[in-house]
């Protein structure tokens, strides 16, 4: 039999032993140090004899079945076994890096409990470790936005259609009305509903368990009736408080060198607070939940741009620790996902082909 390890392999210490976990199979083992050496061995197909051949102190016995103890948990392929052609597959196509491979593998297919369950773990926990709270509040010296009125525009599918990231934007305030829209349409508050474990705010866009894990930031260069500096938005009050001024360094620096961020008046930062979901939600999958929710609400903010004129570029892009000091967050649990820029647009330069153009004539060989 000819062995070899996976590369899907990953380490943990943990007290006087180390967890080895394959994230490609969900196989977890818990052994010495000293036998993680047996996988470092087989970095390519080698068989078990040779293992022990090599090894003559070792008693041959022992060693054989210690190492199909590994095969057996996975974390030694058999050569032509299932394992081992997912394994070559996984290593020829996935390009993303071991991180994500690791985050992407590990949220597949995990299993959840029932509604019924889900709630009496919520109660048991409330017991001991209530939830955090679902918003910050500001304190009494922020700034009331303006109210959000409906506006009678285009058609939805009209507005989507005519939204665009224009990252060339003329030099001109945005107003308080624009900026309030534009929050207010990610992450305001319309009411809440009472469960039979919490109070859960209700939003505009959806969120996993209605944990809402999204607080706002603002970047404020250029806005009406607000000094320059760093700005938290209240969903709960749609308001708006000084938190600092703005850094030295310019805004390109938090967006990694993003020049076309200087130009614009305004950043909005999303930042996860993910102990919020962590309370309710332990398992990988609730981290992409995350990740997507921060999707639901830039693309609202987008869109309540598009309706007032604005452009608003979004990167993911991201100086996540310069970030996290300017907005003061020193718990790792409160971290920077996403950023929307946002500013009144210049002409741009780019050349726009109908559909009707064809993919060939759009993108000639």
């Amino acid at each position: 039999m000819r062995v070899k390890t996976p590369q899907s392999l990953v380490t943990f210490p943990k007290n006087d032993q180390v967890i080895v976990y394959n994230y490609l199979t969900k196989d977890a083992v818990t052994c010495a140090p000293a036998d993680v050496y047996w996988l470092m061995l087989a970095g390519q197909w080698t068989s078990i004899d040779d293992i022990i051949e090599n090894h003559p102190h070792v008693e041959p016995l022992s060693l054989r079945r210690q190492l199909l103890d590994l095969v057996e948990t996975g974390m030694l392929l058999e050569e032509g076994s299932g394992q081992a052609l997912r394994e070559s597959s996984y290593t020829k196509s996935w390009e993303m890096g071991i991180a994500a491979g690791l985050y992407h593998f590990a949220a597949l297919d995990n299993e959840f409990g029932s509604a019924e369950e889900s709630v009496a773990k919520q109660k048991e926990k409330n017991l001991t470790s209530p939830s955090p709270e679902l918003f910050w509040k500001n304190s009494g010296n922020a700034y009331r936005l303006p109210r959000c009125e409906m506006k009678q525009t285009e058609s939805l599918r009209d507005l989507m259609a005519r939204r665009r990231s224009v990252r060339k934007v003329l030099p001109t305030a945005l107003s308080l009305e624009e900026l309030s829209d534009c929050l207010y349409s990610g992450l305001g508050i319309t009411g809440f509903v009472q469960t039979e474990t919490a109070l859960l705010p209700l939003k505009m866009t959806p969120s996993g368990g209605a944990r809402n894990p999204f607080e706002a930031f603002i970047w404020v260069k250029d806005v009406q009736g607000l000094e320059p500096g760093i700005y938290h938005y209240s969903a709960l009050e749609h308001s708006v408080q000084f938190v600092d001024h703005l850094p030295a360094a310019t805004a390109q620096n938090f967006v990694q060198k993003q020049n076309w961020a200087d130009d614009m008046p305004a950043i909005i930062f999303l930042v996860a607070v993910l102990e919020r979901v962590t309370w309710k939600y332990n398992d990988p999958n609730a981290y992409r939940v995350v990740m997507i929710e921060a999707g639901h609400v830039a693309q609202n903010m987008m869109l309540a741009c598009t309706n007032n004129n604005l452009t608003a570029c979004p990167t993911a892009a991201l100086n996540h620790t310069m970030i996290s000091d300017v907005l003061g967050l020193s718990n790792i649990t409160q971290t920077p996902i996403y950023a929307i820029l946002v500013g009144h647009p210049d002409e741009s330069d780019d050349i726009i082909l109908p559909v009707s153009t064809g993919a060939t004539e759009a993108n000639p060989q």
